[in-house]
């Protein structure tokens, strides 16, 4: 189950970034119902609850506010979501390889990453909770056009960088929102480096949002 102090911290977080498109103000979230919340999802799913150290990374909302599109409508060009990076994440890339890779569609990206990372096709759609003909149908059609929830499990599952994950997200169109607190969610837990699907699915119920899986 995860935690009051992690699901505060993502309040936090969606605090600081959520821009909803139909409503003013911040979110008044009241943290001891989403813990009810959380306990609740918890029973229903029988899931049993799991003794994870948190790590303590700060987040670094300043610095990070370039994981957001002010919105997420329509196909992205991803020459686009290039000249947009900042000059530090450029500054650690190899600009060759970035010109290689931006071509490739979600396919060919999502392929070559699970390579990377030496993990076997069902070693990743079993931790991106995809089922296996989901992941053949990707697998075969180099043109695959994914919804983005697909996209943002994988993210979790490659155990992505937060840089990675944009990549991969524009690669199929989508970019990170912040009018979507699906989005700020993922967001979060990528950027403190926690890939526990359990904890991330505790936390997007906690806040009203579709589980993964």
């Amino acid at each position: 189950m995860a935690s009051k102090e992690l699901i505060e911290k993502v309040g936090r977080y969606i605090d600081k970034y959520y821009k909803p498109e139909n409503e003013k103000g911040a979110t008044n979230q009241k943290r001891q119902s989403v813990l009810d919340k959380v306990t609740d999802f918890r029973k229903k799913h029988g899931i049993e609850k799991r003794q994870e150290v948190l790590r303590e990374t700060p987040v670094d909302y300043k610095a990070n506010m370039s994981a957001f599109d002010e919105s997420d409508t329509g196909r992205l060009k991803e020459i686009k979501a290039i000249k947009a990076m900042p000059q530090a994440m450029m500054a650690n890339r190899n600009i060759e390889d970035i010109i290689s890779q931006m071509e490739e569609t979600f396919s060919q990206r999502l392929l070559r990453m699970i390579d990377e990372r030496g993990m076997t096709d069902s070693e990743a759609y079993t931790k991106a909770y995809i089922d296996r003909r989901h992941f053949s149908k990707i697998r075969k059609d180099v043109n695959y056009a994914p919804n983005k929830k697909t996209v943002l499990a994988f993210t979790i599952a490659l155990e992505l960088s937060l840089d990675e994950a944009k990549d991969l997200l524009c690669s199929a169109g989508f970019a990170l929102s912040r009018s979507s607190k699906t989005d700020i969610i993922v967001a979060f837990f990528l950027q403190n480096k926690i890939y526990d699907m359990y904890e991330i699915n505790d936390v997007l119920y906690a806040y009203g949002q579709p589980v993964f899986g």
